[in-house]
């Protein structure tokens, strides 16, 4: 399974000022969004392309366009975050939407919500999550989406645990993450240490 992390170090000055306590909510939705769209940027720079001529003002150019579909599907409620960049860069993307959380009480993951573009089979399908912790709800996800039709999917997130990367590397060696850090942990808590807090409390500013 192929894992990239993002280490440019404009992309690790921001997650540094995620990670703290004193960023404020609009600061911190702020970096969700461009730390989103800086790793969608670099997943797709095998992304393929074909030749075109445009008229440019000065005569024809020879151009190179994408020629692949592209689906967007974040995981509720906080995957939302981190594609709102992505969807003004890249508007001509599908997007779809997973909810689904692990119950620590059932010990399993529990969906809510599936809908998803149409023809995923012909798209590189794009999962977002802040966070890989146990990767329970990554693979949930996952097998939702290939028996949806999705065949080629990467799943984007700010953090991963190595747990969580094992995880879906057994499961799934097909799927490709891009992460900006893997050196999180998961406590007997079931928290993300050091961690970038509870996302959706920050980000909804609901603390």
């Amino acid at each position: 399974m192929p894992l990239t992390l993002l280490d440019h170090p404009i992309a690790q000055h921001k997650l540094g000022i995620l990670r703290s306590s004193e960023t404020t909510p609009e600061q911190f939705r702020s970096l969700m969004s461009e730390l989103g769209l800086m790793l969608f940027v670099e997943s797709t720079k095998n992304l393929g392309t074909r030749p075109a001529t445009v008229n440019a003002p000065f005569g024809e150019a020879e151009v190179r366009l994408a020629a692949e579909k592209i689906a967007l599907i974040p995981i509720l409620r906080t995957g939302l975050g981190m594609i709102e960049g992505i969807q003004n860069y890249w508007p001509d993307a599908s997007v779809g939407h997973i909810g689904i959380y692990r119950d620590k009480f059932l010990n399993n993951t529990v969906e809510y919500y599936f809908k998803t573009p149409k023809n995923l089979s012909e798209s590189i399908t794009y999962i977002f999550d802040p966070i890989i912790a146990t990767g329970d709800t990554a693979i949930a996800s996952i097998e939702r989406l290939k028996e949806s039709g999705a065949k080629r999917i990467r799943f984007v997130s700010i953090l991963a645990s190595q747990e969580g990367i094992k995880a879906i590397e057994d499961n799934y060696p097909d799927v490709e993450i891009f992460t900006l850090s893997d050196i999180d942990v998961v406590t007997e808590q079931g928290y993300v240490a050091p961690g970038i807090g509870d996302v959706g409390s920050r980000y909804y500013n609901t603390q």
